[in-house]
């Protein structure tokens, strides 16, 4: 009787492995990430005017699905459109920081210069995302008063393919990169200065 059961405990268990991994498509929507990024002091200057951004990606890719210990791979690609996603991040973490958008303060531009997820599939699946943006602060006129690079990470691990693990990976790069922003030297004194 032991024989049996263990053969359909290993069935059971290979059973579970995945076997091959399909192409997907991500729509992506913001949502804070769970992770609660720590609040920084009031600002001097909390008006920003509009955030303008601009996806200048070489590749529309989002990413790969890949097997574990197995040569298969497939594409991860996006839905819809990561510009105003990254919109929708970069103004509700700013509010979240006391800041508004959309007023008569300088323009913030960003350009979405990268945005890769890999995801490592076996039982469940390891999730990564990594997103690179260049921010700069525009007088009306259009004169940069301020400017830098900044990245976020993401991480995430659950069943495989999920569309929710890519989102909440994804949110959490992108808060990352925008409390960088917040963060970044010379940002808080740029936005008081940055005027024609």
């Amino acid at each position: 009787m032991k024989n049996p059961l263990l053969a359909c405990l290993v069935l059971g268990l290979t059973g579970c492995a995945v076997s091959a991994v399909e192409p997907l498509s991500v729509p992506l929507a913001y949502a804070p990430s769970s992770e609660r990024l720590p609040l920084t002091p009031a600002h001097r200057c909390p008006v920003l005017g509009p955030v303008e951004v601009q996806d200048v990606r070489t590749s529309p890719l989002l990413g790969v699905r890949s097997l574990e210990g197995k040569p298969m791979q497939a594409d991860v690609s996006l839905s819809n459109d990561p510009s105003a996603w990254v919109r929708d991040g970069v103004q509700a973490l700013f509010g979240r920081e006391g800041f508004s958008t959309g007023g008569a303060g300088p323009a913030l531009a960003i350009e979405l210069r990268n945005l890769k997820t890999s995801e490592s599939v076996w039982h469940r699946a390891g999730y990564d995302a990594r997103i690179d943006l260049h921010a700069a602060l525009r007088t009306p006129a259009g004169r940069v008063c301020w400017s830098a690079s900044l990245a976020g990470q993401g991480g995430n691990y659950g069943y495989a393919g999920s569309v929710e693990n890519y989102r909440e990976t994804l949110n959490e790069a992108l808060d990352h990169a925008t409390q960088s922003l917040i963060d970044a030297p010379g940002f808080a004194s740029a936005i008081c200065e940055c005027t024609d």
